[in-house]
């Protein structure tokens, strides 16, 4: 096998596996990202028992302010009683609502990231196999004995006409 053909193949073989390595790049990012969106999706449903559970909380308070009343004699009906429960009631829904949306927040930035890394998986896919094809070139070239020239028309025969730039 000359060395040219062997270079050849040895090019052939370095892009191959710089693609199959950038292939892994990108895959890795799209790993990444679904980690992210698992962690979204266990988020909201840590914010969704969160609120259950506030809801449980400020509803047995009601309740324990309704038996106090009525134990009392107290009409809870009307009047000061049913405020104070109306507005028990009203802070545990606001608490749930503050609850959902610390949830959706932190959810929707761990989706972003997973975005982020899934984009910087591509972007290193890329790099690492444009790295590898220039090696693998650079390698050919240099074991074919290319040694470049300033003149980029140097191999060209231009027939004996000379060109000086201007038309």
């Amino acid at each position: 096998m000359s060395p040219q053909t062997q270079a050849g193949a040895n090019m052939g073989i370095g892009m191959v596996g710089s693609l199959m390595s950038g292939m892994g790049d990108v895959e890795a990012g799209k790993q990444q990202q679904d980690a992210y969106d698992y962690n979204a999706d266990i988020t909201m449903q840590n914010a969704g028992n969160q609120m259950v559970s506030s809801e449980q909380r400020y509803s047995a308070l009601v309740g324990k302010q309704a038996t106090a009343y009525a134990a009392s004699g107290v009409d809870i009906t009307r009047g000061s009683p049913l405020l104070m429960m109306a507005a028990t009631a009203g802070r545990g829904g606001k608490q749930a609502a503050q609850i959902y949306e610390a949830g959706t927040e932190e959810a929707n930035l761990e989706r972003y990231y997973g975005k982020i890394a899934a984009w910087k998986g591509k972007l290193q896919g890329i790099g690492t196999f444009l790295g590898g094809m220039s090696k693998s070139a650079t390698g050919y070239l240099n074991a074919t004995g290319y040694t470049g020239s300033s003149d980029p028309f140097s191999n060209y025969d231009t027939g004996g006409a000379v060109s000086s730039g201007a038309a």
